[in-house]
């Protein structure tokens, strides 16, 4: 009896060794294998195959890119409801400037910009004018989709209409574009930005900063840390990574639509959630997210496999992720 306690004693020790943030991406991972191994189990032939594998890759790069930028906003304590609608009116932006001439290159770095502005309103937003995220970011997204059904008449545009067919195929690779092995370029743009941002919050001065303002903004404010500009900073970053999104959207379905991206930012937020980003802020990295986003990529194939009506996986996702929270809750509970 007495070896069998030392023996449980050692291995909570060695799991507590750990960050939070890292048991939870441990427990979600396990999950995720289970969940991939059940679908492999039922829906063999179908699942496993080649296409579908590359199918739920281009599936979570969605759900990745947009989590990015939410889980420094989440990390820090705030949230952002406006990705989506950024998303869409980042995507028109890079197609009408496209429309018009305007080189590739040229286009794309201005819709960035315009994302980075973005971010700056909603930082501006809660910063200055003092509106809690929630509410200022529901005002910047019906901001933002206003501005994305006023810019083409709340008709979607396509990139058929670029007059040179040469910056129409350039375009396309970048959403729609595969490696000879069928990969999509895709997801390679969002594995990249994902280590690059890991690093950005995990091995840097900003990256700590926005830890501390999540886990306790006075203490921050009083230990000298520019509180307002780290809080901009996150939501210049969602809104920066929206911009990559949706212009990878457009570039793949070759049209902007203007109601593009609705709900994408409460999936995304469903995502960095399941794989561990606390919501109250102060937890989570950028691995945390993409084990979510796999997490919704591989439910969402499966059960569509198995002929689950959309309707029945909404309600299933939002079991888990309320099932999810409540035990993050306990777990909080529990260390106090």
């Amino acid at each position: 009896m007495k070896q069998s306690a030392q023996t449980v004693e050692s291995k909570e020790s060695f799991i507590y060794k750990f960050s939070p943030a890292t048991r939870k991406a441990m427990f979600s991972g396990i999950i995720l294998i289970l969940m991939f191994l059940a679908f492999a189990i039922l829906k063999p032939s179908l699942f496993l195959s080649s296409g579908n594998l590359i199918n739920i890759a281009q599936q979570v790069v969605t759900y990745s890119i947009i989590g990015y930028g939410l889980t420094f906003c989440l990390v820090c304590g705030g949230t952002d409801l406006s990705a989506g609608a950024s998303m869409a009116l980042s995507g028109i932006i890079v197609t009408t400037l496209l429309i018009h001439g305007v080189p590739l290159t040229l286009s794309i770095l201005i819709a960035l910009v315009f994302g980075i502005g973005m971010g700056i309103l909603n930082g501006f937003s809660i910063e200055v004018l003092g509106v809690v995220p929630f509410i200022a970011t529901l005002g910047t997204q019906w901001v933002f989709r206003g501005l994305a059904n006023v810019l083409v008449d709340g008709k979607p545009i396509y990139t058929n209409t670029i007059p040179s067919q040469d910056v129409q195929q350039a375009f396309y690779i970048l959403g729609g574009g595969r490696m000879p092995g069928g990969l999509p370029y895709s997801v390679l743009i969002a594995a990249g930005y994902g280590i690059i941002l890991y690093f950005v919050l995990s091995k840097t001065r900003i990256g700590r900063q926005i830890y501390a303002c999540g886990s306790n903004l006075e203490a921050a404010k009083l230990s000298g840390i520019n509180a307002v500009g780290t809080r901009m900073f996150v939501y210049c970053v969602s809104g920066f990574s929206a911009a990559i999104c949706g212009i990878l959207v457009t570039s793949r379905i070759s049209s902007a639509q203007p109601m593009a991206g609705q709900g994408y930012e409460l999936e995304a937020i469903a995502a960095a959630v399941l794989g561990g980003v606390n919501n109250n802020g102060g937890e989570g990295t950028i691995i945390n997210t993409i084990i979510g986003a796999l997490m919704m990529g591989v439910l969402r194939n499966g059960l569509n496999l198995m002929g689950v009506s959309s309707f029945w996986q909404q309600i299933v996702i939002g079991i888990i992720l309320v099932a999810a929270c409540a035990m993050d809750v306990r777990r909080q509970k529990k260390n106090k």
